[in-house]
């Protein structure tokens, strides 16, 4: 017995000694992980206003890469609350509530942000950019409006780089989240069907692929605005109508229009569109005609010119002989 308790002996040992480095290791993870995820809460981000429901805070740019030193922010960004509206109120969200929706309803887009939540909203914007840092956005998110309680929110980021305003929607409450039928609250796939759009005067921006943020994975629907030109045209709006509606006389902005106003009617980015792929099919079509009336006008010509050659080498004309039947 004693024999053979010895030379288990060694066995035992080297179990003891592989269970002692296993604990390590998997202690070693565990203070690992946990400084990751003491990092990513400090990181998560700072509150800059929270009060009924509305939250507008800063957090870290996930298009900002650690390793890189040009592609940074325009932050701290020093913009009075009117100028964030005249922005922001020009931006418009379309899309639907369920797939079925979005197959036989033709989305009608709303404000971004109604009047009021930009009047509420803009002053703590201001601040949140004053206050953000070249590797950081603004976060913001807000409860569906006059209505005493709902889960659907307007979510999304706002960031200024280079020439543009980027901004970034992950959630919309004027469309009621898809019912998973497993009580998740929400599928961060599920975009709903948004798309972006930007009322007249103004466009969106077309950002050059090297300025082009590198978006998150899930953070699809985005579009961007030239800050100076937007600006430049919304100021010019009120002065414009003033001028044709009399003085005194109230002039709404163009995100202030109630969608209601414009049921059965299209986007002026659609009929804009329209026209301009209309305008470049004519062109098209216009082109292609002149091509063949050219290949035409050749064809003729060259015609002409054996017409002439031939009349030229035989002028009596050809000569046939009968060919006697066999």
């Amino acid at each position: 017995m004693n024999i053979a308790n010895g030379s288990k002996g060694p066995q035992v040992v080297r179990f003891l000694s592989i269970i002692m480095s296993t604990t390590f290791c998997f202690l070693s993870l565990i203070f690992t992980i946990g400084n990751l995820s003491g990092c990513a809460l400090i990181d998560h981000g700072r509150s800059v206003y929270d009060r009924e429901g509305i939250r507008i805070g800063i957090e870290a740019d996930p298009s900002v890469r650690p390793s890189s030193q040009t592609v940074l922010n325009n932050h701290p960004m020093d913009l009075t609350p009117t100028e964030l509206e005249s922005l922001l109120q020009v931006i418009q969200v379309s899309g639907y509530s369920g797939t079925m929706v979005g197959l036989i309803t033709k989305p009608e887009p709303v404000p971004l942000f109604t009047p009021k939540e930009l009047s509420t909203i803009s002053g703590h914007l201001a601040a949140a950019f004053r206050e953000a840092k070249p590797t950081e956005r603004v976060s913001f998110s807000l409860p569906k409006p006059d209505v005493t309680y709902s889960e659907d929110r307007t979510v999304g980021f706002l960031f200024f780089r280079g020439r543009y305003l980027h901004v970034v929607l992950t959630d919309h409450s004027s469309f009621v989240r898809t019912d998973t039928g497993g009580g998740e609250y929400k599928d961060i796939r599920d975009t709903k069907g948004m798309k972006l759009w930007v009322i007249g005067p103004a466009h969106a921006a077309t950002v050059p692929d090297l300025e082009e943020p590198q978006w998150a994975h899930f953070e699809k629907i985005h579009i961007s605005l030239a800050v100076k030109e937007v600006l430049t045209q919304t100021e010019k709006i009120p002065a414009a109508r003033m001028s044709q509606g009399g003085i005194g006389s109230p002039v709404p902005l163009p995100a202030a229009v109630s969608p209601e106003s414009r049921q059965g009617s299209a986007p002026p980015e659609d009929l804009q569109l329209q026209i301009r792929e209309l305008s470049d099919a004519n062109q098209e079509l216009k082109g292609r005609l002149d091509e063949q009336n050219e290949r035409t006008q050749q064809l003729q010509d060259q015609i002409e010119q054996l017409r002439r050659e031939r009349s030229s080498s035989d002028p009596k004309g050809p000569s046939f002989k009968a060919v006697p039947a066999q």
